[in-house]
């Protein structure tokens, strides 16, 4: 099982307005993130990406078209993105998020697919949900279960 630990945190309080960055998230059971504006429920309550795949998007020449549209919540060093299947768990010492059915697509507008360039952004992201309520501070290990949903 992969294990890593969260290089950091963002949230979007009110829609319309930027991410904020933030030393620790609460994660609801079932909703998303407290305070986020996206705490709705469903599959997509939590955006993960890995800090190689972030740190590759900011080096881009040309930038892919979804570079500015997707924010994550959790950037984490150590976990392979990869190797995620839909119902995997991933866990801290206070909250688990399970791995869900969507990944980041790709689409046929942008201009890295049109020059076939693979991007990060289909590989190294996930959308999950809240499996288990707690906090989550940045620099908190975090580790794939070895249970699934």
């Amino acid at each position: 099982m992969q294990s890593g630990y969260v290089e950091s945190l963002k949230i979007q309080r009110k829609k319309g307005q930027p991410f904020e960055s933030v030393p620790f998230i609460e994660l609801l059971e079932g909703k998303g993130i407290k305070e986020d504006c996206h705490a709705l429920g469903g599959d997509r309550q939590i955006a993960l990406i890995s800090s190689n795949s972030k740190q590759w998007i900011s080096k881009q020449e040309s930038e892919g078209l979804c570079f500015h549209k997707f924010q994550e919540n959790i950037v984490t060093k150590g976990i392979d993105y990869t190797l995620l299947r839909e119902g995997d768990i991933l866990v801290t010492d206070h909250a688990a998020i399970e791995i869900g059915p969507y990944a980041k697509r790709c689409f046929p507008e942008c201009i890295l697919r049109q020059t076939y360039h693979p991007c990060e952004l289909t590989l190294g992201t996930s959308f999950g949900k809240v499996k288990k309520s707690g906090k989550i501070q940045a620099g908190a290990p975090i580790w794939q279960s070895d249970q699934k949903a």
